[in-house]
């Protein structure tokens, strides 16, 4: 069944309103490094059914301008043009309430991600990055900053390293997906409401 626009929303969040998404649907689980500049939630008939986190892309001066989309996903239950639907959105959002020219994404070949969606919504490839290092403990996969990050999960992984519980694995590129914002984007106003303002009863979280 296809995503009926009229039963969605997103909304602005915080991230600790759609990590249980990632956690439940994401290879990289709902551990995040790094700066967050802005997360969403969207929900279909008042449901949660994804989560997506933006930030400032890691190699800043190579993609001036640019807002990355650092994490994005949506449940099994979530309709067919759920993400293209919620990922149009994000834009949108972007567009209206930052001065960035470019959304900045990437999908990882070692997941076997070849970058559908975005091809779908309009990114164009650009590139790939080198082959990319990852840290498998158990039957989850860590980026190689989460050793460097002060929390509690990045200490347990030095910890696991040190112990041979987990290993750094070198996997194959990303490719790299840019999205050119256009003026008439910028001029459009766009609103989303905060999770944070809603009552309880309003939405049926899970």
């Amino acid at each position: 069944m296809s995503l009926k626009k009229d039963t969605a929303k997103v909304m602005l969040c915080s991230y600790s309103d759609i990590s249980r998404i990632f956690a439940d649907y994401h290879y990289k689980t709902a551990q995040i490094g790094g700066g967050i500049s802005r997360c969403f939630a969207m929900f279909i008939n008042n449901k949660l059914v994804g989560g997506s986190v933006l930030g400032v892309p890691r190699h800043e001066s190579k993609y001036p301008k640019s807002i990355d989309i650092r994490r994005m996903a949506c449940t099994d239950s979530a309709p067919k043009n759920s993400e293209s639907y919620f990922i149009g959105q994000v834009i949108s959002w972007v567009a209206s309430n930052y001065d960035y020219d470019y959304v900045l994404s990437y999908s990882d070949l070692t997941q076997n991600h070849i970058g559908t969606i975005y091809k779908a919504t309009n990114f164009k490839q650009v590139g790939e990055t080198s082959p990319t290092k990852y840290i498998e403990w158990g039957d989850k996969k860590y980026h190689p900053r989460s050793l460097s990050i002060d929390r509690e999960y990045s200490r347990r992984l030095n910890i696991a390293i040190e112990n041979g519980q987990a290993t750094i694995k070198t996997g194959l590129p990303k490719k790299i997906w840019i999205y050119t914002i256009s003026k008439k984007q910028k001029r459009k106003k766009v609103h989303f409401n905060n999770y944070s303002d809603v009552t309880p009863n309003q939405l049926n979280l899970f």
